[in-house]
């Protein structure tokens, strides 16, 4: 890949003097608020129990400017300890799935897996950013629920999962009724993967591969290209519809970290996968007539536009999407082309696609008043669609994709939305009285009380995105 170099950042966000940031964040330091490295002997118990005395007490003066990897360290431990403190079942085991505002656990009779995944990932990445063997036990705490609770294998040995259980890990009712859906599938892969890179344990390796054994033999569509939906519970058959589900958030869930622990014949098959996804999203995704991406597909890739997606206002783009759909081929171009998978005119076609999608979201759905990404469009107008709120994901996948933009070209109008996204992100994001990151919050950035923890919400997209940024300033 081609990289520009920029003349206006050198950690790829431009570090802003603490003078000129949020008096809240100038009053918080994760590194010492809630560092947690036990005396030799302590119990996991007795080092969150020191955790949660630190994090109610500590404060300091200095914060580390924005963009770089203090920052990004910190932000990462202030995720994984608050949710370390507010959601781990010691009864149980694993984590409380839902999460209020004020981080008190709101139901403690169902445990979804896409956030119990997405929290190991996150302990076992920022076990990996700190050294903190604290983090890997977090990660472990998850794992040991997963394979007991959410894991099933079928008649031919390969791995799936049950997205729902009770709090004490039982079956919910009619959970092996409901289809198998790709991106829980994906997602339950994750935390696996982030852990095993951090362990080499070869028993988590044998589970990755049994899981990806059943995504390829019964929901990769070897006709038409990439995952189908979803599959019937019974029959194995899959449905009849495909999606940004389906090619995307497999990709960034799971094959493209996977790519890094595979070897052989399996990675030459992951790889091969990737390819094929990012080939089918540069040639069905993008619209110019509307400058979103589609996301709704029959299996032959004819646009398809469902449930609430469909208004009668007209389809609805999703900002977050669009921007990580491009990071997604931004991506896949570099392990791709790594791998010398890639001719330069495909590399090429990946690298414009995304550019024309970032520029486009710069146009539409990125702030220019405040910074950062609002949520929801009719697509045919481009007008917001409910509300004019943000969500705490598509800020994380804005930013990483203006970031990515800036690294490449250089031009400063990357930099300048990065930056400012990243502003409003810390700011008004960032909850360092209660902890944790805030869901939603207005366009002016006052804060919303929706729950900090829930099916589709953890620790998981604030890590995330610390882990691909100081990658993506290494480009």
């Amino acid at each position: 890949m081609d990289i520009g170099k920029t003349t206006m950042m050198t950690t790829g966000a431009l570090p802003v003097s603490t003078a000129a940031r949020a008096p809240e964040a100038a009053a918080f330091n994760t590194k010492e608020a809630v560092s947690i490295t036990g005396a030799q002997g302590d119990t996991l118990t007795q080092k969150m129990d020191q955790l949660k005395q630190m994090s109610q007490t500590s404060k300091v003066s200095a914060a580390p400017a924005l963009g770089s990897k203090e920052f990004w360290v910190n932000q990462a431990t202030h995720m994984t300890d608050f949710f370390a403190k507010v959601s781990k079942d010691d009864v149980n085991g694993g984590f409380f799935t839902h999460i209020d505002a004020q981080g008190n656990v709101s139901n403690k009779d169902e445990k979804f897996l896409m956030p119990t995944s997405r929290q190991v990932w996150a302990y076992a990445a920022t076990y990996e950013m700190t050294g903190d063997k604290t983090y890997l036990d977090l990660a472990k705490h998850g794992v040991d629920f997963e394979l007991a609770h959410h894991m099933k294998t079928n008649a031919s040995g390969e791995t799936f999962w049950m997205q729902r259980v009770n709090g004490d890990g039982s079956l919910g009712e009619g959970e092996t009724a409901k289809p198998i859906v790709i991106n829980e599938q994906t997602y339950g892969l994750t935390g696996l993967i982030g852990y095993y890179k951090a362990t080499k344990d070869p028993k988590i390796l044998e589970v990755i591969k049994s899981g990806h054994q059943f995504l390829t033999n019964h929901m990769w569509d070897k006709k038409d290209g990439a995952f189908f939906d979803s599959v019937d519970p019974k029959t194995l058959e899959p449905s009849s519809t495909k999606s940004y589900n389906s090619v995307v958030y497999p990709a960034t869930s799971a094959l493209l970290e996977m790519a890094d622990i595979a070897d052989g014949p399996w990675k030459k098959e992951v790889c091969g996968q990737l390819k094929t996804m990012a080939d089918i999203f540069v040639k069905n995704f993008p619209d110019p007539k509307t400058g979103f991406i589609k996301e709704n597909f029959t299996t032959d890739w004819k646009e398809d536009w469902r449930n609430w997606q469909k208004q009668p206002e007209g389809s609805i783009g999703v900002s977050g999407h669009n921007t990580q759909g491009a990071l997604f081929l931004l991506r896949t171009e570099r392990l791709l082309s790594a791998e010398g998978m890639l001719k330069p005119e495909e590399a090429q076609a990946y690298r414009n696609t995304a550019q024309t999608i970032v520029d486009s979201m710069l146009e539409k759905t990125y702030d220019k008043e405040n910074g950062g990404f609002f949520d929801v469009f009719v697509r045919e107008t481009g007008q917001n669609m409910w509300h004019t709120n943000k969500a705490f994901w598509q800020q994380e996948e804005g930013y990483l994709a203006t970031l990515a933009m800036s690294k490449l070209t250089g031009d400063s109008k990357y930099t300048e939305a990065a930056n400012k996204t990243l502003q409003f992100w810390d700011k008004n994001f960032m909850d360092r009285e209660i902890g944790g990151d805030r869901q939603t919050v207005a366009k002016d950035g006052a804060p919303l009380t929706d729950p900090k923890g829930g099916p589709g919400k953890s620790s998981y997209h604030s890590t995330e995105m610390a882990k691909l940024a100081m990658e993506i300033n290494n480009w």
